[in-house]
C-alpha cells in the first residue's frame, strides 16, 4: 500500500556543478552532455552509497534526500559523509577534464540543510517522492551560497554533526525568498575516530562492580567477553568509556563502531581498527600502507609476517609483491575468508602475547555478516590469551547480535558478562539532571524525568531543546516555561528511524495506536484502523518493542512502551489525516462504550475537539462539567467547563457561552 502524504525529518542535499559553461564553450554539446552526464552520475552513486535518495536532476546538479523514502537516525550524518565524498569525486573527476581537454575551475559547490518536511509523491504515470518545506528551501540557497568546492550546511544541521564533524562558522546569511537570516557553517571535513560518549555515570551500580571483576580476570591473563545490549541512548556507550578507564596501564585498547550505512563494506570496522594501530591515515598513499604494515606488523610477528601479510594487505585493500600476492590470488571466497580470519587472529594473539588486549565493537546491530563471523571466530583467542571482546548492541532480534550473542552464551558462558541496560530509576535520572542542571527547579525537574523515562540520551535533549528554544531562562535559578510539545531533532530522527523499519501495515498501525492514546484497547484500533490484519501487524509491534500488552482482562488493552515513540508516531501525521483520525477514534469510543458513555465524557471531548467537531466537543465537555459537579468534584467540574468555554467562544456561539459562564458562576457562589 502506498503511503499517504506525512510530516517527517529529513535532510536535503543539493550539490550542483561549477564550470560547465566553460565546457559549451570548448565542446560540442554531446561531448558536455557525456562530461557532464558522468559526474552527475558519479555524485549520485555517492548519494546512494550512504543511503540517500536521488530525487531530481537539474541539468548539471541534483536533489537528494535523506530520510525519504524511509528514515535513519543519522541521516544528517549521512548527507554530511556523501557532500564530503563528493568534493572529492568531483575533485578527481577535475583533474581529468583539466589532464583531457586543458579546462580547468570544473568544481561543485553543495548544500545541506536539516528539518522537518511533508512527504508525498507527486507525477502522473511514475509518481515520485518528493519532500516539501522550509528545510528544502534552505538547502538550495545555501548550495548557492556556497564557494566552488566547499559545502555550506543549515544550522540545524550543524546541531547534529557535533564534534564528529570539523564546522567553520559562517555566520546569518540572507537567502532569496526568506525574511529571515540562515545561521551556516562550512563544513570541512570529518573528524578521526569517534568522539568518545560524554557524561557522568549515574545508576549504574551494579554494572561498573560486575565491570571491575571482568577487568581483574583479564589483568589476570584470562579472556573475557563482554556484552552491553540495551537500547539507544540508554548508556552503553558510556559504560564503555568506564571499562575503559579501568583498565590497567600497558592494556592494548582497539575500538571502532559499525556504520549504519556500511551494511556492504565488508569487515569494516576490523579494517578501520588495524589501520588505526598502524596508524595510517585517510587518503595516504598505497607505498606508504605497505610500508607502515610492513613495518609494524613485522616488529610484531617477525619471520611469521610472509604468513599473514597477504590476506592483511587484502584487507586494507593495497596490492603487495607478486609473490605474497600469489598466496591468496586464486583462493573461493570462503577460503580467502577463513585466511583471512586466521590472519587476523594471529595479530590479535600476537598483541595479547605482548599483554593484555580489548577490542570493542560498537553497534554490532549495525554489522554485515562477515563482520559477525570474524569477531565469532575471535571467540575462541579468549581462551588461550587475555583478549577481552567487546560488543554493544540494541536489542534486535532480526542483526547479526542475537547470532553473536547465541554462539557466545553456548559456548562461551564461562567467560562472558552480559550486561542487559534498562532505564534509569526515578531518582538517578534526577540525579543525573541535576549535574547537568544543577539549579534546575523540582517541578520543571519531574516534567523533564517523567518525559524521557529513564532514558539519558532522552533527558540530555530533552533539556537541551527546552533551553535552546527559550523554555528555561537562567536567573537564579532555571525554570521551564514552556512545556516543549515537540521532539528533539535528534530523538525525532531517532525514533522516526525506528518506527519506518517496521513493515507498512505495523507502521500504520503504530500511526493509528498514537492517535487513540499511550494506553489504548486494541477493539478501539480494530475500529479505527484501515486494516483487516490488526492482530498480525499488532504482534509485529510487540516483537518490535513499540508497544506491550498491560491487560487482557476484562479486554485486551495495550500501551506504547515509551511516550517518545508515541510521540514520534504521532508527528508523522500531516494536520488533516490527525482530523480525521481523532474523529475516527471518538466516535469508534461513541459506539464501543454506549453502555458505560459516562467513564469516557472526557476522553471523547478531546477527540471531538481534535477532529474539529466543536459542537460534540462542546457537548461532551458539558457533559463532563455536570458529572462532575453532580459528584462535588468542583475543581473537575471548573476545569472542564472552562474548556466548553473556549471550544464555544471559538465557534462563535454566544447563547453556549453565556450557558458555560452561568454553571462556572454557580460553582463560585456555592459554598465550599
Amino acid at each position: 500500500m502506498a503511503r499517504t502524504d506525512e510530516l517527517r525529518p529529513v535532510t536535503v542535499l543539493f550539490a550542483d556543478i561549477v564550470g560547465s559553461t566553460a565546457l559549451g564553450e570548448r565542446l560540442a554539446p554531446d561531448e558536455v552532455k557525456a562530461l557532464v552526464g558522468e559526474c552527475v552520475s558519479r555524485m549520485s552513486r555517492t548519494v546512494e552509497e550512504f543511503g540517500g535518495f536521488v530525487q531530481a536532476y537539474a541539468g548539471d546538479g541534483i536533489c537528494a534526500y535523506f530520510g525519504v523514502p524511509a528514515a535513519h537516525e543519522d541521516d544528517p550524518e549521512r548527507a554530511a559523509r556523501a557532500a564530503l565524498r563528493i568534493i572529492a569525486v568531483v575533485a578527481e573527476y577535475a583533474r581529468d577534464i583539466e589532464a583531457a581537454w586543458g579546462i580547468a575551475d570544473f568544481d561543485v559547490r553543495v548544500g545541506v540543510n536539516s528539518g522537518q518536511a511533508a512527504v508525498g509523491t507527486v507525477g502522473g504515470a511514475d509518481p515520485q517522492p518528493v519532500a516539501l518545506g522550509d528545510a528544502t528551501n534552505v538547502a538550495a540557497r545555501l548550495q548557492a551560497a556556497a564557494a566552488p568546492g566547499s559545502i555550506v550546511v543549515g544550522d540545524s544541521t550543524a546541531r547534529h554533526l557535533g564534534k564528529r564533524f570539523l564546522l567553520d562558522p559562517i555566520g546569518e546569511i540572507s537567502v532569496k525568498g526568506r525574511s529571515k537570516l540562515v545561521t551556516s557553517w562550512r563544513l570541512a571535513g570529518a573528524t578521526e575516530g569517534r568522539p568518545a560518549a560524554s557524561g557522568v555515570l549515574v545508576g549504574r551500580g551494579p554494572e561498573v562492580a560486575r565491570l571491575r571483576v571482568v577487568v581483574h580476570e583479564l589483568e589476570s591473563g584470562r579472556g573475557q567477553v563482554v556484552l552491553f545490549i540495551g537500547d539507544a541512548g540508554i548508556g552503553k556507550s558510556r559504560l564503555l568509556v568506564e571499562l575503559r578507564s579501568m583498565a590497567a596501564e600497558g592494556t592494548t585498547w582497539l575500538e571502532q563502531h559499525c556504520p549504519s550505512y556500511g551494511g556492504e563494506l565488508l569487515y569494516w570496522p576490523f579494517a578501520e581498527i588495524l589501520r588505526s594501530w598502524l596508524g595510517i591515515q585517510d587518503g595516504e598513499a598505497e607505498i606508504a600502507v605497505r610500508t607502515k604494515a610492513r613495518a609494524k606488523l613485522g616488529g610484531l610477528l617477525g619471520p611469521r609476517l610472509p604468513d599473514v601479510l597477504p590476506a592483511l594487505g587484502r584487507l586494507l585493500s593495497v596490492k603487495l609483491e607478486p609473490e605474497l600476492e600469489a598466496r591468496i590470488r586464486d583462493l573461493p571466497p570462503d577460503a580467502l575468508a577463513s585466511e583471512l580470519h586466521r590472519a587476523y587472529r594471529t595479530w590479535i594473539e600476537a598483541l595479547a602475547d605482548r599483554g593484555p588486549v580489548v577490542l570493542a565493537l560498537e553497534d554490532i546491530h549495525y554489522a554485515d555478516r562477515s563482520t559477525r563471523e570474524l569477531a565469532e571466530d575471535l571467540l575462541e583467542v579468549t581462551d588461550r590469551a587475555p583478549l577481552l571482546l567487546v560488543v554493544t548492541s540494541r536489542p534486535d532480534a532480526s542483526s547479526e547480535t542475537a547470532r553473536l550473542r547465541l554462539r557466545v552464551l553456548a559456548e562461551y558462558a564461562h567467560r562472558t558478562a552480559e550486561v542487559m541496560l534498562g532505564p534509569l530509576s526515578e531518582s538517578a535520572a534526577s540525579a543525573y539532571l541535576r549535574v547537568l542542571a544543577p539549579d534546575l527547579d523540582d517541578a520543571s525537574s519531574r516534567f523533564i524525568v517523567d518525559r524521557a523515562e529513564g532514558n539519558p540520551l532522552y533527558l540530555e535533549e530533552l533539556f537541551g531543546a527546552l533551553v535552546e528554544a527559550g523554555g528555561a531562562e537562567k536567573r537564579q535559578t532555571w525554570t521551564v516555561s514552556v512545556r516543549a510539545t515537540t521532539l528533539p531533532p535528534a530523538v525525532e530522527n531517532l525514533l522516526v528511524a525506528r518506527i519506518d523499519r517496521l513493515p507498512e501495515g505495523a507502521r500504520r498501525l503504530a500511526q493509528v495506536a498514537a492517535v487513540v492514546g499511550r494506553t489504548f484497547p486494541v477493539r478501539v484500533l480494530e475500529r479505527v484502523a484501515d486494516s483487516n490484519d490488526v492482530a498480525d501487524d499488532l504482534a509485529v509491534l510487540f516483537r518490535a518493542d513499540i508497544v506491550r500488552e498491560l491487560r487482557r482482562y476484562p479486554e485486551l488493552e495495550c500501551s506504547f512502551r515509551h511516550g517518545l515513540v508515541q510521540e514520534a508516531a504521532l508527528s508523522t501525521l500531516t494536520a488533516a489525516r490527525l482530523q480525521e483520525l481523532h474523529g475516527r477514534v471518538a466516535s469508534a469510543l461513541e459506539d464501543l462504550f454506549a453502555a458505560s458513555l459516562d467513564d469516557y465524557l472526557e476522553l471523547i471531548a478531546h477527540h471531538y475537539a481534535r477532529s474539529q467537531n466543536f459542537p460534540k466537543a462542546l457537548d461532551y465537555l458539558e457533559r463532563a462539567g455536570d458529572k462532575a459537579a453532580a459528584l462535588d468534584a468542583r475543581g473537575q467540574a471548573a476545569e472542564q467547563w472552562r474548556r466548553a468555554q473556549k471550544v464555544a467562544a471559538r465557534m462563535g456561539d454566544e447563547a453556549a457561552e453565556q450557558r458555560v459562564l452561568a454553571r462556572l458562576a454557580t460553582l463560585d457562589a456555592a459554598p465550599a
